[in-house]
């Protein structure tokens, strides 16, 4: 895989990025993350300059990103496409089994006060178990989760970067890109994504199979045609873009 190629087209491009890992380094906490002032910006021009064709493809909720990116409003599919604003501001949810997640809930929540350093992170359509700061549970947090999504139809889980994840739905980074590519402004272009984790594999497939473009940031396997080395050289490579795209 070879590093990205230049875009300056602005008519042939959707872009769809995600967050953590992509546009922000991953920190030891999910609020912990700091997001580079020249990032909004420049997601902003590329927002103008598409004609709105840029949508953050993220595990977090909607919320969230809005409140990093303020006052900066975009496009969001959150929670791995459990919920996705499109271009005019509408709202989607995908189903989830509440009920179970609320069973399953308990059990996490008492693991991890039982083991100070685990994070459990509740979103609306899914949890997850953070042992960033607890690397030596990493085996014992998959092996939980796993056992609790056994019984299970419907629910995935996810092994990502020092996180352990459990969705209550369907939907993936991928079926959102899908949906979001039927409708203007990102209909008929040639969609671009980047990620950084395994949870990314179904959006870069997704786009693959469209004939766009996929990068994945960071080592690790991955289906991605061009590789990124790191979350520095990503974003340097998205200023440069943007500025190509300003004013069009």
């Amino acid at each position: 895989m070879d590093f990205l190629p230049s875009l300056s087209n602005v008519g042939a491009y959707a872009f769809f990025l995600d967050f953590d890992g992509t546009l922000t380094e991953i920190a030891d906490t999910p609020a912990a993350v700091a997001v580079d002032p020249r990032t909004p910006a420049a997601l902003a021009r590329l927002h103008a300059g598409t004609g709105g064709a840029l949508a953050i493809v993220t595990g977090r909720e909607i919320d969230t990103i809005d409140r990093f990116l303020a006052p900066l409003r975009l496009p969001v599919a959150g929670v791995h496409g459990y919920e996705l604003r499109d271009v005019r501001g509408f709202r989607l949810t995908e189903a989830s089994d509440d009920a179970a997640g609320a069973r399953i809930e308990g059990v996490l929540a008492n693991f991890a006060a039982q083991n100070p350093g685990l994070l459990l992170e509740r979103k609306r359509g899914a949890l997850a178990i953070h042992y960033r700061l607890r690397p030596e549970l990493e085996t014992l947090c998959l092996a939980l989760v796993k056992e609790l999504a056994a019984p299970l139809s419907g629910f995935v889980l996810t092994h990502g970067k020092m996180v352990v994840e459990l969705r209550l739905h369907r939907a993936t980074k991928g079926t959102a890109i899908a949906l979001l590519m039927q409708q203007p402004p990102f209909q008929g272009r040639v969609p671009f994504f980047a990620g950084d984790d395994a949870t990314d594999e179904d959006a870069i497939l997704v786009v693959n199979a469209l004939g766009g473009i996929t990068a994945k940031v960071g080592p690790g396997e991955s289906a991605a045609q061009y590789r990124v080395p790191d979350v520095s050289s990503f974003l340097s490579w998205l200023y440069a873009t943007a500025g190509t795209f300003e004013g069009r």
